[in-house]
């Protein structure tokens, strides 16, 4: 049974192979959730960004709740062809999640210096 909480999805590997995404539980390496994408291919790139996945295969892109594998939404790069495909732009500590906690914490700092 797959893990609901978006919190518990840091407990999670994820692989990706022969199109498929699996969540893995790191503390005992057993199956979270599988999900297979739309069209596969033997690669498949991934990108973590807080709760979501960002996966490459078969030329198509698709975005998965990181909890659940839940596909939230999924592109078929019409015209580009099924070759390999690279992923960027998720990561540390840039990441939306990242910058937002960021900002909370010096707002907050800002709020206690002021007080």
């Amino acid at each position: 049974m797959p893990i609901k909480s978006k919190a518990a999805s840091s407990e999670h590997l994820y692989v990706g192979i022969k199109g498929h995404i699996l969540g893995i539980r790191k503390y005992d390496g057993t199956v979270a959730w599988s999900t297979k994408l739309r069209r596969g291919s033997s690669f498949v790139p991934i990108i973590q960004e807080g709760d979501r996945l960002y996966a490459a295969s078969g030329g198509e892109v698709s975005c998965l709740d990181s909890a659940t594998g839940t596909v939230l939404w999924h592109n078929q790069l019409k015209g580009f062809g099924m070759g390999y495909a690279a992923l960027a732009g998720g990561g540390f500590p840039f990441s939306a999640a990242a910058l937002e906690a960021q900002a909370a914490a010096a707002a907050a700092g800002a709020a206690a210096a002021a007080s």
